[in-house]
């Protein structure tokens, strides 16, 4: 790994801990970067001369963070062939990089994971599923832009909320995460200018890395002159964005904000990448806020929505709707990966669009009680973080006061609580004082995790550090 590479992904490294030595902030902002798998396992770190230079420190500053790293088991030294990267003992990582393993055992809470179990009703759907499937089966099943059906469901879907939609409006794909691929790899190249909201949804950071997009981020916290100028200075071919309860803030985009971005963009010759996955899960009475492309931007905004987070993860159907030319391209994208989405679950879409109001309906009331459930455990238990209560979406972004997240998430596994650290939802590993803690949990079981996460903070405030886990291993 090249000393520019490392420099560039921690970022504001010195600014994660004000009260350390320097050396044990450049500890941390590395071990971030190895936790959340930005780093992978086995990769050789510059060698601390050159580490030094490019971030403007004393050798001594890298050779006492790396030698920090090595007593933690993070590092590995050989004579002769550098720092290699590695987890402790026990840290085994499988699957999505946001967060470490845990054993396949139900005393574990998993509070990495922001999405719902199913719900009862999706099973009876599927009665309208198998009443349907037998027209279906004349066909050979390749449909790569959709199901009429399903794009005749979504489409409605948006005339609902006062966006006029067509059918050839709409593509339908495999979840929302395939609907951002197919755009930044169809409506940019490598090194193109794509401007980002931070924090943001990790999934987004992943495809933007895997693209080699030029990524600018800009902060939530910023006023709109700010990106403004953003985007004048660099004319992005992309700004990606979740404007209904944003992940992981819970923030609602206002009226008046999404009529001056959509203008903004407009006149930037930029597309608006909206990410509308959380749109149906406002969890308070105000009246619901009109799509961004409805504020004039038909031709430039790109709307993404699943299924995921209001119905169920593992119904894999989503959508984009665009102008048509864009779809056009995007399907021929598409083609390239798979050809098309699979037909049974496309049916099952149709069946919770058109008939899922109940379903919705009961969501959004279990989502309520315990998002209250939660706060009120915070309050009283950890009455030392700080959070705003969001109108929506499945999460609390918290505040820790100072810069201890990777630790928390570490200290977490002990208390078997799977945690993403804060610094996940960001590029350069900066929001080390934050922790995203989604209320997707039965309500009890959020009782007994902050129970747990007030023990993990009362250890980490007594100055606990990474040690290799004791006990069962990890898978």
């Amino acid at each position: 790994m090249a000393s520019y590479q490392l420099a560039k992904s921690l970022g504001d490294w010195p600014l994660i801990g004000h009260k350390g030595p320097l050396y044990a902030r450049l500890a941390l902002g590395i071990r971030s970067l190895i936790l959340d798998g930005r780093i992978p396992n086995s990769v050789r770190l510059p060698g601390e001369r050159s580490l030094a230079v490019e971030l403007h420190v004393s050798r001594r500053t890298v050779s006492s963070a790396y030698a920090m790293l090595r007593d933690e088991g993070f590092l590995v030294s050989h004579h002769g062939g550098g720092s290699v990267t590695q987890l402790p003992a026990g840290r085994s990582r499988q699957g999505a990089a946001w967060g470490p393993a845990v054993l396949q055992d139900s005393s574990w809470l998993d509070l990495a994971v922001a999405a719902m179990p199913g719900d009862p009703r999706i099973a009876s759907a599927v009665v309208g599923v198998l009443e349907t499937l037998p027209h279906h089966l004349t066909d050979h099943g390749y449909v790569p832009q959709g199901l009429l059906p399903l794009r005749e469901a979504v489409a409605d879907h948006y005339c609902r909320r006062g966006l006029a939609t067509s059918v050839e409006q709409i593509a339908i794909v495999s979840g929302a995460q395939q609907a951002i691929s197919l755009v930044v790899e169809t409506l940019s190249g490598p090194l193109d200018p794509i401007v980002i909201e931070t924090p943001t949804y990790p999934g987004v950071l992943d495809v933007l890395r895997r693209c080699r997009s030029r990524v600018i981020d800009v902060g939530l916290d910023h006023d709109q002159m700010v990106l403004s100028h953003v985007i004048r200075q660099v004319l992005p071919k992309l700004i990606y964005l979740i404007a209904d309860f944003h992940n992981p803030t819970g923030r609602l985009l206002g009226a008046v904000e999404r009529e001056e971005l959509v203008r903004m963009t407009g006149e930037s010759g930029s597309y608006l990448l909206v990410d509308e996955s959380f749109v149906e899960l406002g969890l308070e009475d105000a009246p619901a806020v009109a799509p961004l492309a409805s504020f004039g931007g038909d031709r430039h905004v790109i709307s993404v929505g699943s299924m995921s987070k209001s119905y169920w993860a593992g119904l894999r159907v989503g959508w984009v709707r665009a102008d048509r030319a864009v779809i056009a391209q995007l399907i021929e994208t598409r083609a390239s990966v798979d050809m098309s989405s699979p037909v049974v679950d496309q049916l099952l879409a149709v069946e919770l669009l058109r008939a899922g109001r109940d379903l919705l309906h009961a969501r959004r009331e279990a989502l309520r009680m315990q998002r209250d459930t939660l706060v009120d455990a915070l309050h009283t238990h950890l009455p030392q973080w700080q959070f705003q209560v969001p109108p929506g979406g499945v999460s609390l972004w918290i505040d820790l006061g100072k810069p201890v997240s990777t630790l928390v998430v570490a200290r977490a596994e002990s208390y078997q609580i799977r945690l993403a650290a804060g610094s996940r939802f960001g590029l350069s590993g900066t929001f080390e004082n934050c922790l995203r803690i989604p209320f997707t949990l039965p309500a009890q079981e959020l009782v007994v995790a902050v129970g747990r996460l007030s023990s993990v903070m009362a250890d980490v405030d007594n100055g606990w550090r990474f040690t290799p886990p004791v006990g069962g291993p990890l898978v």
